[in-house]
């Protein structure tokens, strides 16, 4: 026990090394964060991924080990406690148990001894009864479940390791990004930038943020459907406590942002093109800064018999006014600050671009009698792909571990020793008893004895 104690604390150690050390960064974030000669010894000792590495897995071995061959050692103690237990006492041991009492009776033996046997009987004790020479020896046994409290918590640690086991073996983690109105059927398993099929498709409706007054976020939402087989089989609005799962694939609200705009160039007879332009972003102190920088941020297109090119200057992602750009950092209401030029690239100079000021979502602004329109800003959801299909396992070893605690404190074995023997005036009873509760725990069943014999 005192090994598995000494490993329970180094696997406790380790966990909040790992806990304290993110895992799973990229080596660019170690040496940033750690410099390049601790990332080093990190990197030498699996510090950055912790769970996954053979030392974590062995010492969870080891401590499996230990417990299984702690309860079968102790296995056959509880057994007999439980189901053969020593019914014989001497009456000087029983009169110094816990709590003890001597009853003398003008009655024989074997009728006191029934009597008792009923009394114990009606409130709820087990009862074993032996004869030995003229003397009759009862055992009374109560919550004799408790004894295997600690055994259904080993029970339960080596339940749980098995079913991490499992999950490691046959479970993946990975990441995935959907931009609105598009579908996906393949995820980027952790550390690897080669697509893993799913073997069904998800695609993203709509993405949203729910804020307060103040533009607080208090909710991140993507609206999911599951398709399988080219039909429809699952949908549900997921955030981040509540995920959709499918063929034991779970899917986590993980991240977000903008993916793409599109802007509609509307001519004079009213003909139109789309235009797209990809968002990228990088993250700072103070939040998500978008801006055009996926592909070239300025586009032509021949419309109505004119050249157009349109050139996104730069996006905000909650836009106010233009004396007041953006009230967050959140794209609860984006906007692209955008120019137009009727001669480019003929003539480069400054004064052929005329800005059209910012355009938020659907806000058009006009050029020569043509119509530019941000008619959309494509939003995405970043979602953790997972499965676990040892997941049920580890269930039922918390379940057992819940059980076993319970027993283990709420439940009270209780014994009561009685050896009933002859005298010259009929018999005596000597009786103890003996629990971890209070030993007031008896009066009830002392009472009972006394009356039945009364």
């Amino acid at each position: 026990m005192k090994t598995a104690i000494v490993l329970l604390l180094i696997l406790a150690a380790t966990s909040i090394a790992g806990t304290i050390i993110q895992q799973n960064q990229s080596d660019e974030f170690y040496i940033k964060t750690y410099g390049q000669g601790l990332y080093s010894v990190l990197k030498t000792l699996s510090l950055t991924d912790v769970y996954h590495s053979i030392w974590f897995i062995l010492l969870m071995g080891l401590v499996g080990v230990n417990l299984a061959v702690c309860s079968i050692n102790r296995f056959g103690i509880a057994w007999r406690r439980t189901f053969k237990p020593e019914i014989a006492a001497d009456p000087d041991r029983i009169a110094r148990m816990a709590v003890s009492e001597k009853i003398a009776c003008k009655d024989k033996v074997e009728l006191v001894a029934s009597k008792i046997e009923a009394a114990l009987r009606s409130r709820g004790y087990c009862i074993v009864k032996k004869n030995v020479c003229d003397k009759v020896a009862i055992h009374a046994a109560k919550g004799r479940l408790s004894i295997w409290g600690p055994y259904l918590t080993h029970l339960s640690i080596l339940v749980i390791f098995v079913g991490a086991a499992l999950g490691g073996l046959t479970g993946f983690e990975g990441y995935v990004i959907i931009p609105e109105g598009k579908r996906i059927s393949a995820y980027y398993p952790n550390n690897s930038d080669r697509l893993k099929n799913l073997g069904f498709s998800v695609e993203l409706v709509k993405f949203g943020i729910t804020h307060d007054q103040y533009r607080n976020p208090t909710g991140y939402k993507s609206d999911l459907i599951v398709y399988d087989g080219g039909k429809q089989v699952a949908r549900k609005v997921i955030d981040v406590n509540h995920p959709l799962s499918y063929k034991g694939v779970s899917f986590y609200q993980s991240g977000y942002g903008l993916s793409h705009l599109v802007l509609r160039i509307t001519a004079p007879d009213g003909r139109f093109e789309k235009l797209s332009f990809a968002i990228g972003s990088r993250e700072t102190e103070h939040g998500t800064v978008y801006g055009i920088i996926e592909d070239q941020a300025w586009k032509m297109v021949r419309l109505g018999g004119k050249k157009l090119t349109v050139f996104v200057h730069d996006i905000v992602p909650d836009y106010v006014s233009d004396n007041r750009l953006s009230a967050s950092m959140l794209p609860l209401n984006p906007a692209a600050n955008v120019y137009v030029n009727d001669r480019f690239p003929e003539y480069k100079g400054l004064d052929a671009w005329k800005s059209l000021g910012w355009l938020a979502e659907s806000k058009s602004a006009k050029h020569d009698n043509y119509k530019i329109t941000a008619e959309k800003f494509v939003r995405y959801t970043g979602l953790q792909v997972a499965a676990n299909p040892a997941l049920p396992v580890v269930y039922a070893g918390f379940g057992l571990m819940l059980a076993g605690v319970f027993i283990s404190f709420y439940l009270n074995y209780r014994i009561i020793r009685v050896v009933v023997e002859p005298v010259s005036e009929g018999s005596v009873a000597i009786l103890g008893a003996q629990s971890r509760a209070e030993s007031d725990v008896f009066d009830g069943d002392f009472r009972k004895i006394r009356q039945m014999l009364e």
